[in-house]
């Protein structure tokens, strides 16, 4: 079974574990999607109808493929991104699944039929980025950084 992820804009990230920004110039775009980027593996990668059992397998890191750009069925404010593995990507990880993000993303970083999407994994999970200028688009992060950047409240 796969680890869980979950989805948070780079601004976030970067702001607490103070990583270097080798993408700065998304820092100030991905900080205005706030906190309406952020959910559960469920939530933010999808098996598409192509793939067997999405239980046992996960995303690979490797170049993808945008088959396809819609908005989700019944997921207002969200569009349904379908990928396809394309180079690097190893056989054990899906070969296709779908992408879920907020619209306001797709606002910022464009995506379209044919165009790459470059898959890298990082310590935190998932980083999705244009293959082209190498910029993060989106983030999709593991449970144990989730549960760091969780909001307390603290009572004075």
């Amino acid at each position: 079974m796969h680890p869980r992820f979950f989805a948070l804009p780079l601004a976030a990230l970067l702001a607490v574990t103070g990583a270097p920004t080798h993408a700065e110039s998304f820092v100030s775009s991905a900080s205005s999607a706030g906190s309406e980027s952020s959910g559960s593996v469920s939530d933010s990668i999808g098996a598409s109808s192509n793939s067997s059992k999405k239980d046992d397998r996960k995303v690979g890191q490797g170049r993808y493929r945008v088959v396809e750009v819609a908005a989700a069925q019944g997921r207002p404010g969200m569009m349904q991104v379908a990928l396809a593995a394309d180079e690097g990507v190893s056989p054990e990880a899906m070969q296709s699944f779908n992408l879920y993000v907020p619209d306001k993303i797709l606002v910022q970083q464009p995506l379209v039929k044919g165009q790459a999407v470059r898959v890298k994994e990082r310590e935190y999970g998932l980083e999705f980025s244009d293959d082209t200028s190498q910029r993060p688009f989106f983030l999709v992060l593991e449970d144990a950084w989730k549960q760091q950047m969780r909001t307390k409240v603290v009572k004075a």
